[in-house]
């Protein structure tokens, strides 16, 4: 399964959560699946994906937050 095919599978159980995704192709990829208002997409903040998702969940326990990251991002953070 490619990295796309994923993002498809899992993109209708993404509309009731705040996603935030890295920078780069899984932002560009989940976007051109279609925009939505509930889509962060971290651009030039490499790493830091899952330390904003992470502040969300706490700060808001009542929203489900997913982060989409990648391992060059984990390795930086």
């Amino acid at each position: 399964m490619t990295r796309q095919e994923a993002l498809a599978a899992v993109y209708e159980r993404l509309a009731d959560c705040t996603v935030v995704t890295i920078m780069g192709a899984v932002a560009a990829e989940l976007q051109a699946l279609g925009h939505r208002p509930n889509h962060f997409y971290l651009q030039h903040a490499m790493g830091l994906a899952s330390s904003l998702g992470l502040g969300l969940a706490l700060a808001r326990p009542d929203l489900s937050v997913v982060v989409l990251d990648g391992d060059g991002s984990l390795l930086m953070n």
